[in-house]
């Protein structure tokens, strides 16, 4: 379906756009990315209502980093295997006989 692709990046850009949100409340921007990415604008709704968290933001540990790494392969093999995938792809190989 040719809407998808758009419907995809708008659906990342939220999840960015919420995990900013979060960490101007002090709250955990890699939590609310992830979890942004599950139920996209139901989190900015909740993140919009909730107050600021009264206490200071820790940095990100080990285990926070590995989550990370593993949410952000997801969205690379799922960029890689959507319609957007298959349009950018015959860009690589234009060259190739």
């Amino acid at each position: 379906m040719p809407g998808q692709s758009g419907y995809a990046i708008g659906w990342g850009t939220l999840a960015l756009i919420n995990a900013g949100l979060a960490q101007g409340k002090r709250r955990n921007g890699l939590l609310w990315f992830i979890l942004s990415l599950a139920i996209g604008p139901l989190a900015t709704f909740f993140i919009v209502i909730l107050p600021p968290s009264n206490e200071p933001p820790r940095p990100m540990g080990r285990t926070e980093w590995l989550i990370l790494g593993i949410a952000l392969l997801v969205l690379v093999l799922v960029f890689y295997f959507t319609r957007l995938g298959g349009l950018i792809s015959p860009l690589f190989h234009a060259g190739g006989g």
